[in-house]
């Protein structure tokens, strides 16, 4: 528990606020906090739980929960993952709000403040506000959130290029797709398969995070990966949902050499269904780029929305 030195402005007592670290005790009230205040995003509680707790990244004495002592509740909070790229030690921002009723009182730039003191004392290179890959929530400043956007910019925060997710109405699948096509058979991946479906995705994709977030998957029951194998039962492809959140859509990939036969196609198709049998009505396409984006408003009608900024600030 630290007490807070200094507030610019407002009507709060400054001897009234303190940073608690987040905890397995607190966890369930900064929970509350952050879903009562997010205007375009929401978590089941499970998820934040694997975001934060469960994130072997997280970084408790950057992750700054203020708390108001006379309520003894928190009021402010900003989750912060450590990873390392590239020799480099980056501070990604995984969340961060103040409660709708404590705002304009100079509570962000307090946070900030704080945040940025303790981020040079740790050897921190870079604050980024983005994808903290493999376990993160979303790729970046949805730009829907106008006051963090310009607060961010406030503190010199630069705008990497624009990231899009695409939203897919889940009532346009209307039939169960294939479990075999044209010498390629479709499943549930099983544990039979975890390891090699973990390897292939691997030695396919070497340069992304994609296999350790696949093997997210595997904790749910049942997991939420399909596979792709050709007749002698070798892996070809895979598609995983709802890793991030429920109904998103991704990783995904396909043996360089089968590329355009459709197996994608159907890999995702497998993935839209199964997150329809679980009650829900749209499907949310991560981190989507280029071409891609065409790809996928042929195949299911989607569109873009979501649209995100990566924004980073470098620590002097």
């Amino acid at each position: 528990m630290v007490k807070v030195n200094n507030l610019r402005n407002g009507n709060l007592n400054r001897n009234n606020l303190v940073y608690r670290q987040l905890s397995s005790k607190n966890i369930q009230e900064v929970y509350d906090l952050f879903e009562g205040n997010s205007a375009f995003f929401s978590l089941p509680f499970d998820y934040f739980k694997k975001g934060t707790l469960d994130d072997d990244g997280i970084d408790f004495d950057l992750s700054l929960i203020l708390y108001e002592i006379e309520k003894d509740k928190p009021i402010a909070g900003l989750l912060i993952a450590i990873r390392k790229i590239s020799e480099e030690k980056k501070g990604f921002i995984k969340a961060f709000v103040v409660d709708k009723n404590y705002r304009r009182q100079g509570i962000g730039t307090l946070i900030f403040d704080e945040l940025l003191k303790r981020a040079k004392g740790k050897g921190l290179n870079q604050i980024i506000y983005g994808p903290a890959v493999p376990n993160y929530w979303q790729p970046g400043v949805d730009i829907r959130n106008t006051s963090l956007y310009f607060f961010l910019k406030k503190y010199r925060f630069k705008s990497h290029r624009a990231i899009f997710n695409l939203t897919v109405s889940l009532d346009l699948i209307k039939n169960k797709p294939p479990l075999k096509k044209e010498g390629y058979k479709y499943e549930r991946v099983q544990p039979e398969d975890f390891d090699m479906l973990y390897d292939f995705v691997k030695q396919q994709f070497p340069n992304n995070t994609w296999a350790a977030e696949v093997k997210f998957s595997f904790n749910f029951n049942p997991p939420t990966t399909f596979i792709a194998k050709d007749t002698n039962n070798n892996m070809v492809g895979w598609a995983t949902h709802s890793q991030f959140y429920p109904g998103s859509f991704g990783p995904t990939g396909v043996k360089e050499s089968l590329r355009g036969k459709g197996i994608g196609t159907i890999l995702f198709l497998w993935c839209l269904w199964d997150i329809k049998q679980k009650g829900l009505h749209t499907s949310e396409i991560m981190w989507v780029d280029g071409n891609t984006i065409k790809f996928y408003s042929k195949v299911s009608g989607a569109y873009i929305s979501p649209i995100f900024y990566p924004m980073y600030k470098k620590i002097r």
